[in-house]
């Protein structure tokens, strides 16, 4: 059931933590898988990560704040694999300011890269989906999207875009048989926040609001994403899966 031999996936922003490990994810599962982001040296690595495991890869240098580079990264899908079967949209950018501090490019910046690359991406392959009987598309969003943090308020509204949007293109795209869910990432001790981490008292915080005692890590999200589009969760759509080691029910500091 949780097979996905055959298939081939598309993942944005693997040059960081979470792409790698989605993208490592899906090539143990069987997937070929077509590796977006901006960071040449670490695609190349993820890319060495899928053929390891007997996978074919792809790499694609975009940004999806382009819409040519996203007009691209569909041609080259198709001129390499001829279909694209599971889409993971995770890349995403933040500028760390106070709310007051932020400009307009700021907020350019951020809705562009994380609401319509993302948005204009999955509406494209549709299409692809479409023709080919269905399909599986996956939004990274974040605990960020029900909840509130210094530095994050555009980043935040950015995940609760997506959140609606996973629910409307689920309901949308439904009879097509596409499916359509997210996943919630709670606070991860690489990537984004790492920055943040440098005050010396952030991350400590969000370790103990965490019940499991920890803050995500490698191999921590790649199994929700294979669950989701594989056809363990065939009749789930339209849902958000928390991976955040009871962060979000967590209330004490």
């Amino acid at each position: 059931m949780f097979s996905l031999e055959g298939k081939v996936a598309l993942v944005t922003g693997a040059s960081g933590a979470l792409g790698r490990d989605i993208s490592m994810a899906l090539a143990g599962a069987g997937a070929d898988v077509i590796i977006v982001g901006r960071n040449a040296d670490r695609l190349r690595e993820t890319a060495r990560v899928v053929e390891g495991k007997g996978r074919k890869s792809h790499t694609i240098i975009a940004d999806l704040s382009k819409s040519e580079d996203i007009a691209r990264i569909i041609q080259e899908s198709i001129d390499q694999f001829q279909c694209v079967d599971i889409l993971v949209n995770n890349a995403a950018t933040n500028v760390f300011k106070k709310a007051e501090k932020f400009t307009e490019e700021d907020f350019d910046l951020i809705f562009t890269t994380n609401v319509k690359g993302p948005f204009s991406l999955s509406r494209q392959l549709s299409g692809i989906m479409k023709t080919k009987g269905g399909g599986n598309i996956v939004f990274v969003v974040s605990q960020l999207g029900q909840t509130a943090m210094n530095f994050a308020c555009l980043y935040g509204a950015t995940k609760a875009a997506l959140m609606q949007i996973t629910r409307s293109l689920a309901f949308e795209w439904a009879e097509y048989n596409i499916r359509v869910n997210s996943v919630s990432p709670g606070p991860w001790s690489t990537g984004m926040l790492e920055p943040v981490f440098k005050d010396g008292v952030t991350e400590d915080a969000l370790i103990r609001m965490t019940p499991s005692g920890r803050l995500g890590g490698e191999g921590d999200i790649g199994g929700a994403v294979i669950f989701l589009v594989s056809d363990a969760a065939r009749h789930i759509t339209g849902q958000d899966l928390i991976v955040d080691g009871g962060f979000s029910i967590c209330k004490i500091v």
